[in-house]
């Protein structure tokens, strides 16, 4: 079992309480599984700390799933309610 903590790498989303940057560590809060629910592309950006760099580049790319599943998710929050 791999203990390394997870980092969201998304958009923040308030309404959630999800920040980007956050790190997670011994599994996911029950917010967050609750907003994976919500907003299914959530958990592609929730990547082992060790691959943070590497996710950023590719959210940073245009045409990349990662970019895509990061615009993807500011435009799922923006009907989020506060």
């Amino acid at each position: 079992m791999n203990d390394e903590p997870l980092i969201y790498a998304g958009p923040n989303i308030y309404g959630m309480a999800l920040q980007r940057y956050q790190v997670y560590k011994g599994g996911l809060p029950p917010y967050v599984k609750r907003a994976i629910e919500e907003i299914p592309e959530i958990e592609s950006l929730i990547v082992p700390v060790s691959k943070l760099e590497q996710t950023k580049a590719k959210i940073n790319r245009p045409g990349t799933n990662e970019s895509r599943l990061f615009h993807e998710i500011q435009k799922a929050a923006g009907k989020v309610k506060s």
